[in-house]
């Protein structure tokens, strides 16, 4: 699971010295447990009947519980999800090392 292999590459992170690489470790991971939620809303949605027609219907979870709320995963709620991970592999990029 995504979450997992954030959590791998953070424990890999903690274990280097202050440096390129550990600050390019920690976007990695930090952009992996953004992608895990982004990926989990999206599986764990059921399809509904939206105005609009057919749309995913998500309940909200926070912190592993289930909050009672409920959004639609629409074109809307894709385009701001895709807009996040374009940051997210911005912030990525901007700290990591060249190859050699």
């Amino acid at each position: 699971m995504t979450a997992g292999i954030a959590t791998s590459v953070r424990t890999a992170a903690k274990s280097l010295p202050q440096g390129a690489m550990k600050d390019y470790l920690t976007a990695v991971y930090r952009g992996l447990f953004i992608v895990a939620e982004i990926r989990s809303d999206v599986l764990h949605a059921r399809p509904a009947t939206h105005p609009d027609g057919q749309r995913l219907n998500r309940a909200e979870v926070v912190q592993r519980a289930i909050t009672g709320n409920r959004f639609w995963i629409d074109d809307r709620w894709l385009d701001a999800k895709i807009a996040r991970m374009n940051e997210v592999i911005a912030d990525i990029n901007a700290v990591r090392p060249p190859l050699r």
